[in-house]
Protein backbone atom coordinates (compact mmCIF):
# COMPACT_ATOMS: atom_id res chain seq x y z
CA UNK A 1 0.00 0.00 0.00
CA UNK A 2 2.86 2.24 0.94
CA UNK A 3 4.36 1.72 -2.10
CA UNK A 4 1.41 2.40 -4.93
CA UNK A 5 0.60 6.06 -2.71
CA UNK A 6 4.98 6.71 -2.83
CA UNK A 7 4.36 5.57 -7.32
CA UNK A 8 1.14 7.86 -7.07
CA UNK A 9 2.96 10.54 -5.74
CA UNK A 10 5.89 10.26 -7.61
CA UNK A 11 3.80 10.25 -11.26
CA UNK A 12 2.23 13.48 -10.01
CA UNK A 13 4.61 15.32 -9.19
CA UNK A 14 6.67 14.36 -12.34
CA UNK A 15 3.74 15.58 -14.73
CA UNK A 16 2.95 18.45 -12.72
CA UNK A 17 6.58 19.57 -13.19
CA UNK A 18 6.83 18.87 -16.54
CA UNK A 19 3.54 20.06 -18.29
CA UNK A 20 4.63 23.07 -20.50
CA UNK A 21 3.14 24.99 -23.54
CA UNK A 22 3.65 24.85 -27.03
CA UNK A 23 6.09 26.58 -28.84
CA UNK A 24 5.30 30.07 -29.47
CA UNK A 25 6.49 33.41 -31.07
CA UNK A 26 7.70 36.04 -28.92
CA UNK A 27 9.59 38.88 -28.71
CA UNK A 28 12.48 38.75 -26.00
CA UNK A 29 13.42 41.71 -24.35
CA UNK A 30 17.09 41.43 -22.30
CA UNK A 31 17.12 43.21 -19.06
CA UNK A 32 20.50 44.89 -21.10
CA UNK A 33 18.18 46.38 -23.70
CA UNK A 34 18.66 43.83 -26.44
CA UNK A 35 15.85 41.88 -28.22
CA UNK A 36 14.97 39.56 -29.97
CA UNK A 37 12.29 37.45 -32.30
CA UNK A 38 11.60 33.50 -31.64
CA UNK A 39 9.96 30.58 -30.74
CA UNK A 40 9.82 30.37 -26.55
CA UNK A 41 7.87 27.17 -24.51
CA UNK A 42 7.94 27.97 -20.90
CA UNK A 43 6.55 25.29 -17.85
CA UNK A 44 2.85 25.55 -16.53
CA UNK A 45 3.29 25.54 -12.70
CA UNK A 46 1.74 23.27 -10.32
CA UNK A 47 -1.12 25.39 -8.09
CA UNK A 48 -0.37 23.30 -4.81
CA UNK A 49 0.06 25.45 -2.02
CA UNK A 50 4.23 24.95 -2.74
CA UNK A 51 4.97 26.16 -6.13
CA UNK A 52 7.04 23.44 -7.90
CA UNK A 53 8.76 23.67 -11.08
CA UNK A 54 11.55 25.41 -13.12
CA UNK A 55 10.95 28.94 -13.72
CA UNK A 56 13.20 29.10 -16.64
CA UNK A 57 11.79 29.20 -20.29
CA UNK A 58 13.13 27.62 -23.42
CA UNK A 59 13.77 29.83 -26.85
CA UNK A 60 15.04 28.94 -30.56
CA UNK A 61 15.18 31.12 -33.26
CA UNK A 62 12.90 28.97 -35.36
CA UNK A 63 11.34 25.10 -35.14
CA UNK A 64 14.68 23.69 -36.32
CA UNK A 65 17.19 25.68 -34.03
CA UNK A 66 18.81 24.62 -30.92
CA UNK A 67 17.27 25.57 -27.53
CA UNK A 68 18.57 28.00 -25.04
CA UNK A 69 17.28 28.47 -21.38
CA UNK A 70 16.23 31.91 -19.97
CA UNK A 71 15.89 33.12 -16.82
CA UNK A 72 15.14 35.80 -14.01
CA UNK A 73 18.74 36.86 -14.26
CA UNK A 74 19.17 37.86 -17.72
CA UNK A 75 15.24 38.62 -19.19
CA UNK A 76 13.48 42.21 -18.71
CA UNK A 77 10.32 40.87 -20.53
CA UNK A 78 8.63 38.23 -22.98
CA UNK A 79 6.04 39.54 -26.00
CA UNK A 80 3.85 37.16 -27.26
CA UNK A 81 2.40 38.27 -30.55
CA UNK A 82 4.28 38.79 -33.96
CA UNK A 83 5.85 41.87 -34.95
CA UNK A 84 2.29 43.72 -36.24
CA UNK A 85 0.63 42.73 -33.01
CA UNK A 86 1.17 42.22 -29.59
CA UNK A 87 -1.17 40.02 -27.36
CA UNK A 88 0.79 39.65 -24.08
CA UNK A 89 3.28 40.97 -22.32
CA UNK A 90 5.29 38.61 -19.35
CA UNK A 91 7.56 39.41 -17.08
CA UNK A 92 9.50 37.46 -14.07
CA UNK A 93 7.66 38.42 -11.25
CA UNK A 94 9.17 37.47 -7.24
CA UNK A 95 6.97 35.22 -5.12
CA UNK A 96 9.49 34.72 -3.03
CA UNK A 97 12.71 35.92 -1.40
CA UNK A 98 14.57 34.52 -4.21
CA UNK A 99 12.09 32.88 -6.55
CA UNK A 100 11.23 34.53 -9.79
CA UNK A 101 8.08 33.39 -11.86
CA UNK A 102 6.59 34.53 -15.51
CA UNK A 103 3.55 35.63 -15.22
CA UNK A 104 1.41 38.00 -17.37
CA UNK A 105 1.32 41.76 -16.75
CA UNK A 106 -2.41 42.61 -17.38
CA UNK A 107 -2.49 46.44 -15.42
CA UNK A 108 0.26 48.05 -14.89
CA UNK A 109 0.57 51.06 -12.94
CA UNK A 110 1.41 52.06 -9.14
CA UNK A 111 0.13 48.64 -8.38
CA UNK A 112 0.74 45.55 -11.08
CA UNK A 113 -1.82 42.99 -11.36
CA UNK A 114 -0.17 39.64 -12.49
CA UNK A 115 -2.04 36.51 -13.70
CA UNK A 116 -0.65 33.03 -14.46
CA UNK A 117 -1.79 29.31 -15.41
CA UNK A 118 -1.06 26.72 -12.75
CA UNK A 119 -1.79 23.37 -13.29
CA UNK A 120 -4.02 21.31 -10.19
CA UNK A 121 -5.30 17.76 -9.83
CA UNK A 122 -8.19 16.48 -8.54
CA UNK A 123 -8.12 12.96 -7.13
CA UNK A 124 -10.77 10.18 -6.66
CA UNK A 125 -9.73 7.28 -3.90
CA UNK A 126 -12.23 4.46 -3.82
CA UNK A 127 -11.71 1.85 -0.32
CA UNK A 128 -11.79 -0.91 -3.12
CA UNK A 129 -8.52 -2.30 -3.58
CA UNK A 130 -9.15 -3.44 -7.49
CA UNK A 131 -10.25 0.01 -8.02
CA UNK A 132 -7.58 2.38 -8.87
CA UNK A 133 -7.43 6.01 -8.17
CA UNK A 134 -8.79 8.55 -10.77
CA UNK A 135 -7.20 11.90 -11.22
CA UNK A 136 -8.35 14.97 -13.45
CA UNK A 137 -5.91 17.59 -14.34
CA UNK A 138 -6.99 21.12 -15.23
CA UNK A 139 -5.71 24.68 -15.66
CA UNK A 140 -6.60 27.05 -12.83
CA UNK A 141 -5.48 31.14 -12.66
CA UNK A 142 -3.62 32.61 -9.87
CA UNK A 143 -3.78 36.40 -9.55
CA UNK A 144 -0.83 38.42 -7.76
CA UNK A 145 -0.63 42.11 -7.17
CA UNK A 146 2.91 44.12 -6.82
CA UNK A 147 3.11 47.78 -5.98
CA UNK A 148 6.21 49.50 -7.13
CA UNK A 149 7.79 49.91 -3.86
CA UNK A 150 6.80 46.08 -3.05
CA UNK A 151 9.81 43.50 -3.06
CA UNK A 152 7.32 40.52 -3.53
CA UNK A 153 4.24 39.73 -4.83
CA UNK A 154 1.07 39.38 -3.18
CA UNK A 155 -1.18 36.22 -3.93
CA UNK A 156 -4.77 37.74 -3.84
CA UNK A 157 -6.95 34.89 -5.98
CA UNK A 158 -6.28 31.24 -7.15
CA UNK A 159 -7.02 27.95 -6.85
CA UNK A 160 -5.38 27.61 -2.72
CA UNK A 161 -6.20 31.35 -1.74
CA UNK A 162 -8.70 31.83 1.03
CA UNK A 163 -11.04 34.38 0.35
CA UNK A 164 -12.85 36.04 -2.95
CA UNK A 165 -10.49 38.48 -5.02
CA UNK A 166 -12.89 41.39 -3.85
CA UNK A 167 -12.45 40.75 0.05
CA UNK A 168 -8.53 39.97 -0.35
CA UNK A 169 -7.87 43.07 -2.89
CA UNK A 170 -9.93 45.04 0.41
CA UNK A 171 -7.45 43.81 2.62
CA UNK A 172 -4.39 44.61 0.32
CA UNK A 173 -5.58 48.38 -0.25
CA UNK A 174 -6.94 48.99 2.96
CA UNK A 175 -4.27 51.71 3.50
CA UNK A 176 -5.52 53.40 0.85
CA UNK A 177 -8.46 56.26 1.36
CA UNK A 178 -10.85 55.93 -1.31
CA UNK A 179 -11.06 52.51 -3.63
CA UNK A 180 -14.28 52.10 -5.62
CA UNK A 181 -15.34 47.83 -6.00
CA UNK A 182 -17.55 46.91 -8.30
Amino acid sequence: MTKNIFLILTFFIFFSVHAQYEWTPAKVVLKNGSSFRGLVKFPLHSGGLISIGSTDFKYRKNRKSPRKKFGSDTVEEVIFGDEDFTTLHYVFVPIKKKKYVLMELVVRGKVNLYTRSVLKSHSMFNADPNFHSITTYYEDSQFYLKRNNEQIAKLISGPNSFGSFISRAKKYFSDCGKMFII
